[in-house]
């Protein structure tokens, strides 16, 4: 028999690596990704955008795929490599469900491991990253007007 456990008696926060607590994260990431990105739903285009911060580093926005309900982006910084060369990390690929307001990642790092395989507790954590993440790059002064 599965057993439910409830959280504390008049607490309203979700208690971490729950679904519950996944839900509401996805929550905040739609809302940090609507402010980096305002004209999300609407600025398709076959480009990529690219936003440089205070400290010059660049964050880019790329839109992969954009249906009614969706938009799937690729999001990653841009740095300088020590061999001189463009490094892209972390390498983020965001679904962004406007119907339901949620934003999840679904790929990290390009590797291909879809999020349909992926433990909650593993969701979870990547979701924090992008939580964490998305924050920051406002915070630096990062947006994009995909119009």
């Amino acid at each position: 028999m599965m057993e439910i456990t409830l959280p504390p008696k008049g607490s309203l926060e979700a208690p971490p690596c729950s679904f519950a607590a996944l839900m509401e994260l996805c929550e905040i990431n739609y809302i940090y990704m609507r402010r980096l990105a305002p004209d999300l739903r609407t600025g398709f285009n076959s480009g990529g955008k690219v936003s440089v911060s205070r400290h010059g580093v660049e964050l880019c926005l790329e839109v992969l795929e954009c249906s009614r309900y969706t938009t799937t982006t690729l999001l990653t910084h841009r740095f300088q490599g020590a061999d001189g060369n463009r490094e892209a990390i972390p390498d983020l690929t965001v679904r962004v469900y406007h119907d339901a307001r949620v934003a999840e990642v679904i790929e990290m790092g390009g590797g291909g491991a879809r999020y349909a395989s992926l433990s909650l507790a593993k969701r979870w954590a990547e979701n924090r990253f992008l939580n964490r993440w998305l924050l920051f790059s406002l915070g630096e002064g990062h947006s994009f007007d995909l119009g």
